[in-house]
């Protein structure tokens, strides 16, 4: 069940400003901490802790675990050691999980860029527009800045890298988004609109609670309550039907490997508490 939740316009304003710088934050963390299990919490939706946390790792590179504890959880070690442990299990659930997709996509002979060779090609001016022009894709825009061809804008400064990004007939590229947990409203907006302004198709293939996030779900009295896509006009409003132009598509995410299956159901489970 969902329920409606509104902002004073002046507010929401605010939060996404919020969301933005810190969305350039965690974005030039893992930029610089790439590699890394700990470092990598997209399929995780993290407490303060484990923000204050991976602030620390970035800049200190590593700690111990009593260090952690004492700099983030009041000395308690085994607190510390269990998020840890959780936030490097969810971090390899989730590549584990964009691979699967990736695999299936080019098993079906799709072209498909992982965000490690994404972020290899925006690395040297020009490297870009020569791997899609090797990939059939020759209309690229001029002028953008690097950074910009396969990934996305967000706002002034920063850009969101998709986890795949795909070569469609004709030449067009969309992005792929796996999401097993859901991110603070806030954060889904800012990237969604970054989407939206880029023109950029976008599939995201997520856990249930994801969906409900996104394209919204039965409230009170089975009426529709809609989702984030609905409130940024990705998606029609009043249920789950795709957009008119197709931007944005929400599917449900399967697994090729019932290994992938079973942990990605078990963590959408916990983090509903059930």
């Amino acid at each position: 069940m969902y329920a409606a939740a509104r902002q004073p316009e002046g507010e929401g304003q605010a939060a996404e400003s919020r969301a933005t710088g810190v969305y350039r934050e965690r974005a030039e963390r893992r930029r610089r901490t790439r590699g890394t299990g700990e470092a990598r919490g997209d399929g995780w939706q993290r407490t303060e802790e484990d923000e204050q946390l991976l602030r620390l790792a970035t800049r200190y590179s590593t700690l111990t675990l009593h260090q952690a504890a004492y700099a983030c959880w009041g000395g308690r070690i085994e607190a510390a050691r269990r998020r840890v442990r959780l936030m490097v299990e969810a971090g390899l659930l989730h590549r584990l999980a964009v691979a699967d997709v990736g695999i299936r996509l080019e098993s079906e002979g799709r072209t498909v860029l992982s965000e490690r060779e994404v972020h290899a090609a925006e690395a040297v001016p020009g490297r870009a527009a020569e791997l899609l022009a090797d990939l059939g894709v020759h209309q690229v825009p001029v002028g953008v800045r690097r950074g910009e061809i396969l990934a996305v804008p967000v706002g002034a400064r920063a850009v969101h890298w998709p986890d795949l990004v795909v070569v469609l007939p004709g030449g067009r590229l969309a992005a792929f988004e796996v999401e097993l947990t859901a991110k603070p409203a806030a954060a889904l907006r800012t990237i969604l609109r970054a989407y939206k302004q880029a023109r950029r198709p976008v599939a995201y293939l997520a856990t249930e609670p994801v969906v409900g996030q996104l394209q919204g779900g039965p409230g009170p009295g089975g009426r529709w309550v809609n989702g984030v896509a609905q409130e940024l006009e990705l998606l029609p409003p009043g249920g789950p039907g795709p957009g008119a132009d197709g931007h944005l598509q929400v599917r449900p995410f399967t697994a090729v490997d019932p290994a992938v299956a079973r942990r990605t159901a078990q963590q959408a489970a916990r983090l509903r508490g059930g």
